[in-house]
């Protein structure tokens, strides 16, 4: 394997909220009514020119391109970057692979969104909308970007969260790697990714829970001293766990969704791994699939871990703030005693 190919949306960054506010505002313009979530969530990913048939805008490609080109950049502080990306880029250069973007998005607005994000340096090699024919889930940009890395098909891999990506790349004939996303190979976070391509990795990996983790996932909680009570209400759908190589769980996380609500609960890390960096993994990767999901926030309920989840972007809010919803759950209602406090983190 001598490269490594990335869809940048989804992957390397986060923006689904603010692509939603460009092409809602591009309904205004196009349409005359703005686009709803209803509508774009479905379809974020697909490509400019399929934006038009199936919003029924009423201009051409370039036209559209050059809106959403000028809207977006207003919005570029409002992007989320992937912590892990840039230093998982200059891992895998100083190996000596190569690297190179693969999006639907067009060129000028790829270099705004690389530059704002600090990666622009790690990704000369772009494959944009507006260099092939067909955009993804066609093979084209995967094909442009293999010439532009000198590299066949089977020597490379391609890193993408939508079927899009996972499209292209099995029409290019590029090994598949989904991001919280069923491919080839799986991982849940970037970090993961070294140990899935054969490089040395961390002595664990994430993958999601399953019926089979509950006994383990009990002991973990057991031994932080944190409850089981509701457990069931969204395992293991709603949960991550961290197993070794030899397959024993070491730390646990889940988010129970309520309405647009997201509620972080049961994150435990065995003891002979805490402070290693494993929890804030956990936690990111939560919040991660919480961006995915589209939730307007996710809260949390804790008695003695409040500066941990403050350094990574919670605070404190008043009980009573919490959405109906949220209150209605276990955690709030029963299994959290009244003197815990409410910490909440919005993308």
């Amino acid at each position: 394997m001598n490269a490594v190919l990335f869809d940048m949306d989804g992957v390397l960054v986060r923006s689904e909220e603010v692509w939603f506010r460009v092409v809602e505002a591009a309904g205004v313009r196009f349409r005359g009514r703005p686009v709803t979530r209803d509508e774009f969530f479905p379809t974020f990913g697909q490509g400019t020119a399929a934006d038009i048939p199936v919003f029924g805008f009423s201009c051409t490609v370039p036209q559209l391109d050059a809106f959403y080109v000028t809207e977006f950049v207003k919005h570029l502080g409002s992007m989320w970057v992937n912590p892990e990306a840039a230093p998982l880029a200059r891992r895998l250069i100083d190996q000596g692979l190569r690297v190179g973007v693969v999006t639907n998005t067009v060129a000028p607005l790829t270099a705004a969104i690389l530059e704002h994000a600090q990666l622009a340096a790690f990704f000369p090699v772009r494959a944009t909308a507006d260099r092939v024919a067909h955009a993804k889930p066609a093979p084209d940009l995967v094909q442009l970007g293999l010439r532009e890395l000198g590299v066949d098909a089977p020597a490379a891999v391609m890193v993408g969260d939508s079927r899009f990506d996972r499209e292209a790349a099995r029409a290019a004939g590029v090994r598949f790697i989904g991001l919280k996303l069923d491919g080839d190979e799986r991982v849940e976070r970037l970090g993961d990714l070294p140990g899935v391509l054969g490089l040395e990795s961390a002595p664990w990996r994430l993958r999601p829970a399953t019926m089979d983790d509950r006994s383990a996932v009990e002991r973990l909680l057991g031994e932080a001293r944190l409850t089981t009570a509701g457990l069931e209400v969204d395992f293991p759908r709603g949960y991550v766990v961290a197993a070794t190589s030899g397959g024993e769980l070491v730390a646990v996380a889940g988010l129970e969704r309520h309405g647009g609500d997201g509620l972080l609960r049961s994150v435990a890390v065995a003891p002979a791994l805490r402070r290693t960096g494993l929890g804030s993994a956990l936690v990111e990767e939560r919040l991660a699939e919480a961006r995915k999901l589209g939730l307007l926030r996710v809260s949390l309920l804790t008695t003695t871990a409040a500066p941990f989840f403050a350094l990574r972007g919670f605070t404190q809010a008043p009980r009573e703030s919490a959405s109906p919803e949220l209150r209605a759950s276990v955690e709030f209602s029963s299994a959290c005693p009244d003197s815990a406090a409410l910490l909440v983190w919005t993308p």
